[in-house]
């Protein structure tokens, strides 16, 4: 007997459909959720039943990708079929971090212990870490721009945690079979979406929970503060950095540090720029934009006096933030800016508002990284 062709396709597709409902592993592979980042531009995860991907884009090269990552849970199978991507094994409970930026956002977690290798031991000041290294637990591998290979292959970590940079390579390190999680973090151009990178710590560390609310109270504190300055009757112009080794280094207009500088209620000269990295300039360029800067901030360990600034280079005197006594610096080897701010920017917002608009605040003196310079 003939069978009507449009029946015989309706029964092949009923077949295919149940197939593909009865399949687990087909059903998993189309379960995702992804979206769960409201503020970083740069990274992605999609969710799914026994494994996450994350996609990271290039900060150099829109629309493409830096890298993409498989994180599959500690005794679970190996998705099939397999997502492309490196396989990081979670939760870690031994990683090698390059920064101790990372290692305060992993500590925030609760899983410093995690952290058993580190470069550049010199600026650590996490205490669990400069008693590990003391004691033998945190294995320091030397200088993040030559690390030992012999040193990290006998520490044989989970996966490391670096800062990638443009045009730049990772050289052997790329051939010992260890992942290597590259966080663009620092090129967002938003406080907040720097921020938000904790997510991808709290998946990897076994904290997505806690890193969802790190995440959600410092946003809300931000956004407070950035509200409460919106009233404010002026808008003081402000400068950054200063000159080093013939070459001042300022944030680019659409870096997350010009960002917060103004919801912080000031003015920033190179706010039209487009760079979300750092300019470099000399100081007759920064002069020509900014002399008449009402404020500026210097993050430096050798700057504790105008007379410092004065034999650092004499044009800094031209400035009106010096002549109106109006410079503060930030000692970061005695704070713990470097390590906070980018997975807190509340706390670094609020105090350049409190230094902007000092009087919408009760507590304007109280200052936890920078001092006012004295004149003498």
């Amino acid at each position: 007997m003939a069978i009507n062709t449009k029946h015989l396709l309706c029964i092949i597709c009923s077949a295919l459909l149940m197939c593909s409902c009865s399949n687990p592993k087909q059903q998993s592979a189309t379960a995702a959720s992804s979206g769960s980042f409201a503020e970083a531009h740069l990274i992605d995860i999609s969710s799914y039943d026994n494994y996450s991907i994350v996609t990271i884009s290039d900060p150099w090269n829109t629309g493409k990708t830096l890298h993409s990552y498989v994180l599959v849970p500690k005794g679970k199978p190996m998705p099939e079929p397999m997502p492309k991507g490196t396989v990081i094994r979670t939760p870690v409970t031994n990683a090698l971090v390059y920064s101790s930026v990372h290692a305060q956002a992993i500590k925030d977690l609760g899983r410093v212990s995690a952290v058993r290798g580190i470069c550049d031991a010199e600026y650590y000041k996490i205490p669990e870490i400069t008693r590990g290294l003391k004691n033998g637990i945190v294995l320091n591998v030397g200088s993040s721009m030559a690390p030992s290979l012999e040193k990290i292959i006998a520490l044989k970590p989970e996966v490391i945690v670096l800062s990638p940079f443009h045009n730049s390579g990772y050289g052997a390190l790329t051939n010992i079979g260890i992942p290597i999680l590259e966080c663009a973090d620092y090129m967002e151009e938003s406080p907040l979406g720097r921020a938000e990178w904790i997510k991808l710590f709290g998946i990897l560390f076994g904290e997505e929970t806690k890193a969802d609310s790190i995440f959600a109270s410092s946003k809300k504190e931000y956004l407070a503060i950035k509200d409460s300055v919106k009233n404010a009757t002026s808008r003081p112009k402000v400068i950054t950095e200063m000159l080093t080794s013939g070459v001042w280094f300022v944030p680019g207009g659409k870096s997350y540090m010009a960002k917060i500088l103004a919801d912080a209620g000031a003015v920033y000269p190179w706010s039209n720029n487009n760079d979300s990295g750092s300019l470099q300039l000399d100081i007759a360029q920064v002069l020509d934009k900014a002399s008449d800067a009402d404020v500026w901030l210097i993050r430096s360990s050798t700057v504790s006096s105008y007379a410092d600034l004065q034999n650092a280079n004499p044009l800094n005197a031209k400035f009106r933030a010096v002549a109106n006594a109006n410079v503060w610096v930030c000692d970061p080897q005695a704070t713990t800016l470097f390590e906070e701010f980018p997975f807190h920017p509340e706390r670094l917002l609020k105090e350049y508002a409190v230094i902007f608009h000092p009087e919408l605040f009760h507590d304007s003196n109280n200052h936890k990284y920078f001092t006012r310079l004295k004149k003498q």
